[in-house]
């Protein structure tokens, strides 16, 4: 396989598609959740690059999982469009992308999948959603960034501070939802 920063925006979109259903069976099957590969679309990882980039995703959503406060949020949250598009979009709000961030999504992503697992058909309409919103701003400057292999040299150790960015995104839903 060639490098995962090589190709165009849609080659970049399809490695990440193959990378958010792959993340989304690892940290379902840590958790006792019984999904198979094929219920998410998805495949196991063969290419040695793209498992590295999985585990690189994987380290920093367990460091999420460590947040009980967010945890506690995201159980509040229902699987709609409205919530992952209004969390979603406050991940970005302030047009700053990172690694960081874009683990954010697909670990909400996850979350979501997570409490849809009794409607198999939202399963694989959550995946859509994540990957529509990709499309454009975040797959560019994961391309800029040398694709999706450059996470791995370029994520940081995993802070508490985009952590703090994705709960103020979702206290934000959160508290629209109930306002509604």
């Amino acid at each position: 396989m060639a490098a995962l920063g090589e190709g165009d925006a849609g080659t970049m979109l399809q490695l990440g598609e193959t990378l958010l259903k792959n993340f989304i069976y690892e940290r379902l099957a840590c958790n006792n959740a019984t999904v198979t590969r094929s219920q998410l679309g998805g495949t196991e990882l063969c290419d040695p690059k793209l498992r590295e980039v999985g585990q690189c995703l994987k380290k920093y959503g367990d460091e999420l999982d460590q947040d009980v406060k967010l945890q506690s949020l995201i159980n509040q949250l229902k699987p709609t469009k409205e919530v992952f598009v209004a969390v979603a979009r406050e991940i970005f709000a302030d047009g700053i992308f990172n690694w960081g961030r874009v683990v954010t999504l697909f670990y909400f992503a996850c979350e979501l999948v997570k409490q849809a697992l009794r409607i198999p058909d939202l399963i694989q309409t959550i995946i859509s959603w994540t990957v529509d919103f990709m499309v454009g701003p975040v797959i560019n400057w994961i391309k800029e960034q040398g694709g999706w292999d450059a996470i791995c040299s370029q994520i940081p150790v995993p802070s508490w501070k985009t952590a703090g960015v994705f709960l103020a995104g979702v206290l934000t839903t959160a508290i629209f939802m109930r306002n509604m």
